[in-house]
């Protein structure tokens, strides 16, 4: 009798330990998004990623993050790239193509962002990601600018990429500020 009530003292510990650290894991990553000004965009992205719940630390969190915006450069490179296919106008097609170059640049910085997290090398993670904003923000300008020259009716641009882009721009700046705070 007094083994089952050890054994049953031993579970019941170990479910409250576990509610204990979930709700802890989950405390990290509201404290986290919130800190990085973009509370909205960064929970979604964490929401969506099953690694968020064994998040323990915020360097984690921040890998997280940082992998988000890879998987929206990813999304973007692939919605740049049939827009460009599927337009005939030279300019808006060449801003395509660029963009999808810049992109690809600053997935590998996201990619060695990671590595640099993996390292506790929080200088040149916030580098690595600051390239990739830009880089992001670079393609940004250029989709404007070839969108006011263009004589092109393109109305799924400025609604569906435009707004890819701004999540992307986002999520690198949560990425930024996690960052910053683990330096």
């Amino acid at each position: 009798m007094a083994t089952m009530h050890c054994i049953l003292s031993l579970a019941l510990s170990l479910l409250i330990f576990q509610q204990a650290a979930q709700a802890n894991e989950s405390w990290l990553v509201k404290a986290e998004c919130h800190n990085a000004m973009v509370p909205v965009t960064c929970m979604k992205c964490l929401d969506a990623n099953h690694r968020s719940a064994g998040a323990s630390n915020a360097a984690g969190v921040a890998t997280i993050v940082v992998d988000c915006a890879s998987k929206h450069t990813d999304n973007l490179v692939g919605e740049m790239s049939q827009l460009a296919a599927a337009n005939h106008d030279k300019v808006l097609v060449k801003a395509l193509e660029d963009c999808c170059k810049l992109l690809a640049n600053a997935k590998k910085e996201l990619a060695a962002a990671c590595q640099k997290i993996d390292k506790g090398d929080f200088d040149g993670a916030d580098q690595s990601v600051d390239s990739a904003f830009n880089y992001g923000v670079q393609c940004h300008s250029e989709l404007d600018e070839a969108l006011k020259e263009s004589k092109a009716d393109v109305p799924s641009l400025p609604t569906k990429v435009m707004s890819e882009m701004k999540i992307h721009e986002e999520l690198c700046e949560a990425a930024m500020r996690m960052i910053e705070r683990l330096k």
